[in-house]
């Protein structure tokens, strides 16, 4: 009886799992999302919190990776 209960209860959530994720928003950019010479020297610009402050010489035709981290 338990046996059975358990494999009703996990069945139930995978279901449960899979249509939340199948009804979620996806994470996609939006168009016109793109490294701008305004966003270039608005980054330039910033004090870095740790490591080196970000010039020129990063945007050289090398990717760069810039991540925000906020806590609440």
């Amino acid at each position: 009886m338990k046996l059975a209960r358990i494999f009703i209860m996990l069945t139930v959530g995978a279901f449960a799992f899979s249509a939340a994720i199948s009804f979620a928003p996806k994470a996609i950019a939006g168009p016109g999302l793109s490294l701008t010479e305004n966003v270039k020297e608005g980054l330039i610009g910033l004090k870095p919190v740790r490591g080196v402050a970000v010039t020129n010489e990063l945007f050289d035709g090398k990717p760069l990776l810039v991540v925000f981290f906020a806590s609440w």
